[in-house]
């Protein structure tokens, strides 16, 4: 497996490289000022003087070389090789048998007389040359003290970031379990690593999220299943049980009361399979949604399906008292499924001939629906029973699978509310859905 280099390693690398191209723009800089320097310098001692310093001059330097010129151009010379005549006062590089000069032609002691000095220019190559590798001596020192700064400053500048991955290396056991509140991520010492910690902290709340909502529909199916399961044997095995009955007997004279059982059976096992499909769906996170809806409207909605769905039956929608709040924040498909519950129950089990629908204020700001029938009513002592899943009143005038107040207790619930039973003006049973006041708009 390829392993790349670390951050610190990186970092000392960037500084050595750096003070690499730094050294060598310095070196290279300091190459042409020093031979400039040193040229400049040899030129300046090349101003000839009288006979008796020339001699004074020639004998004290080695490197030196004067040519003498009388007015009629002949050469005599004083010192080393013969010169050639270059232009007056101006500095000038020749190459005299094979050897560099730096040479200076000026007007000479005599009238009409014309000197040149020159020097060789070993001397100054050999001085730059020195001072050259001094300077590349100092450059690799000084990429090598780069270097070791940028590696022990990198550790130091690195060390928030090994602390965030020492974090990181724990956060698959801190969110290993749904129900903790999810893992962060905390980091200080550097901007970006604060930075990458609140990135990997939002990252870890989003997919915590997603854990929650998978796990609750994990266990939304497995009671879906388990309620199935449970609910679902008795009808199922008495429809079993008609089927092989008329599959054995076709002639049978209570043919038409086995199959009507059979219908009831399937009746049965159909709403069963709808009221459990509609929990499930309760069950799953953000089921309650947070769209706009009309109060009236929710009314309306609702006695509509009332009408449609009973024939016969009166159904009176009041008018919200003033002080209620005009809409709510909800899901329109639960709180019409929770209403139309109401009312099947109302008509199926209260034997009910009018039901009222109506809203108002709670005492917590929030807003209440309201479901009253003239029905049976229900005992004071089963009221909070008959909220829970498979639990059916002693008053129920007809087979259920005593899931329906289940249904409107858990939409209340998804709604940050709850829901209540009590007396109807009409002598039935008044249900009261309360929403959360967060809900009002």
């Amino acid at each position: 497996m390829r392993r790349s280099l670390s951050l610190r390693a990186r970092v000392a690398l960037a500084a050595a490289l750096a003070a690499t191209v730094v050294v060598v723009l310095v070196g290279v800089l300091a190459s042409v000022l020093l031979t400039r320097e040193q040229t400049e310098r040899l030129d300046r001692s090349l101003v000839p003087g009288s006979p008796a310093v020339l001699g004074s001059f020639a004998s004290t330097r080695a490197d030196l070389a004067v040519t003498l010129r009388n007015p009629a151009g002949e050469a005599r010379r004083v010192s080393g090789p013969e010169l050639p005549l270059s232009p007056i006062g101006i500095p000038t590089s020749v190459t005299v048998a094979g050897v560099d000069y730096r040479i200076r032609t000026a007007p000479g002691p005599a009238p009409g007389s014309l000197v040149t000095v020159g020097a060789t220019e070993d001397d100054t190559r050999a001085r730059v040359a020195e001072r050259q590798r001094l300077v590349a001596g100092l450059g690799v020192a000084a990429v090598a003290l780069a270097a070791g700064l940028g590696w022990v400053f990198a550790g130091r500048a690195v060390r928030p970031m090994r602390r965030l991955t020492a974090q990181a290396a724990t956060l698959d056991r801190a969110a290993s379990d749904p129900g903790a509140a999810p893992p962060t991520v905390r980091a200080d010492g550097s901007r970006e690593s604060e930075e990458l910690a609140d990135a990997l902290s939002d990252m870890l709340a989003r997919l915590h999220a997603e854990q929650k909502r998978s796990a609750a529909s994990l266990h939304a199916a497995r009671d879906f299943a388990a309620a199935a399961r449970h609910e679902l044997r008795t009808p199922l095995t008495a429809m079993r049980t008609d089927l092989e009955v008329l599959a054995a007997h076709p002639d049978l004279p209570e043919r038409d009361e086995v199959l009507a059982d059979v219908l009831r059976a399937q009746v049965r096992v159909e709403a069963t399979l709808t009221a459990l499909g509609q929990l499930a769906a309760g069950d799953l996170p953000d089921a309650a949604g947070g769209e706009a809806i009309g109060v009236a409207d929710v009314l309306r909605l609702a006695a509509e399906d009332a009408r449609r769905t009973h024939a016969g039956l009166a159904v009176v929608v009041d008018e919200p008292d003033p002080a209620t709040p005009e809409s709510v924040r909800a899901s329109p498909e639960g709180l019409r499924m929770a209403l139309a519950n109401l009312v099947v129950n109302a008509v199926r089990h209260g034997r009910a001939g009018t039901v009222r629908l109506g809203a108002h204020t709670g005492t917590d700001g929030g807003v209440v629906l309201t479901v009253d029938d003239d029905g049976s009513g229900l005992p004071a002592d089963e009221r909070e029973a008959v909220l829970g899943r498979f639990v059916r009143g002693s008053t129920a005038g007809a087979p259920g699978s005593g899931l329906g107040l289940a249904l409107v207790a858990q939409q209340a619930a998804r709604h940050g509310g709850r829901v209540a039973l009590g007396d109807a003006p009409a002598g039935g049973l008044r249900v009261s859905l309360a929403l959360g006041p967060d809900r009002a708009g």
